[in-house]
């Protein structure tokens, strides 16, 4: 489908780490089981995530269900993005995982990361197989021109963003731009989050409620196919149950078309610019 490529192991949708973060056996049970029966490829975590401690438990599924049944996402903080720091970093989060390569590794923040030592050292991890593939996270435009600007900047592979059915910001010009360059979108907090508000307001929305209703699906499922069936969107999204994963992934598949009037309605994309909002 579209511009997510499927073929590299990129998936339409992802379970995010963030729920290992104090430590959640059921939660790695049902991530392993979602990836030993099928249902998932595709797990993101970060270094920052529990300070390593979501990395080790990623690692533990990964050793229970094998290496090559898994895509794996990573990030980078921007304080370890820095010549003294970065390749000491990389090796610490290999470690931790319990792997020799990375297969998408994100620059977490900008902040003031230095852009081209960042291209350049994320182009020398790919050279040493350390990693597949690079990319950034909660970059706005203005920072993706930044970074196509410098010297193997236009490597970048993907821009993993805050993005759900009721914060369509990305819409309005990001999206765009991504395509324009062929970089490919990722969407984090894809099932609404509760640091902005909209968590509670998207799985109580009336409309969103309707079409689960009408259609079977989970809210969450619906909020999945929105992203990935008419957004082209690699979507993430957490959860520490094994039926709620399976329940929500029939998003993935599910063709909610018929309804985007009614969600357009409640959800209007904007037509404006929108500050780009980050976790």
């Amino acid at each position: 489908m579209g511009i997510i490529d499927t073929s590299s192991g990129l998936c339409e949708a992802g379970l995010g780490s963030t729920v290992f973060w104090y430590g959640n056996p059921d939660a790695e049970r049902a991530m392993a089981r979602s990836v030993q029966e099928g249902l998932i490829g595709m797990i993101d975590t970060a270094e920052m995530y529990g300070n390593g401690r979501c990395e080790e438990a990623v690692g533990r599924v990964v050793k229970e269900v094998g290496r090559d049944n898994v895509y794996l996402v990573d990030k980078i903080l921007p304080d370890d993005a820095r010549p003294a720091h970065f390749r000491e970093s990389l090796e610490t989060s290999l470690r931790l995982l319990g792997t020799d390569h990375i297969d998408l590794y994100l620059l977490h923040w900008r902040e003031k990361a230095d852009l081209a030592f960042v291209a350049e050292a994320m182009t020398e991890a790919v050279e040493d197989g350390l990693i597949l593939r690079w990319g950034v996270s909660n970059f706005d435009v203005s920072d993706m021109e930044d970074l196509f600007a410098v010297n193997h900047g236009d490597d970048c592979y993907t821009d993993q963003v805050l993005y759900n059915i009721c914060e369509r910001g990305p819409e309005y010009d990001l999206f765009p731009w991504l395509k324009e360059h062929g970089v490919i979108p990722m969407s984090y907090s894809s099932l609404g989050s509760s640091y902005t508000g909209t968590r509670k307001r998207c799985e109580s929305d009336s409309v969103i409620r309707a079409i689960s209703a009408e259609t079977g699906l989970s809210v969450a499922a619906v909020m999945l196919a929105f992203n990935v069936r008419n957004h082209d969107i690699s979507a993430l999204f957490g959860s520490t149950s094994y039926k709620h994963i399976k329940d929500d992934l029939a998003g993935i598949s599910a063709d909610i078309s018929p309804y985007m009037e009614q969600i357009n309605k409640r959800f209007p994309s904007p037509d404006h610019k929108v500050p780009l909002a980050k976790l």
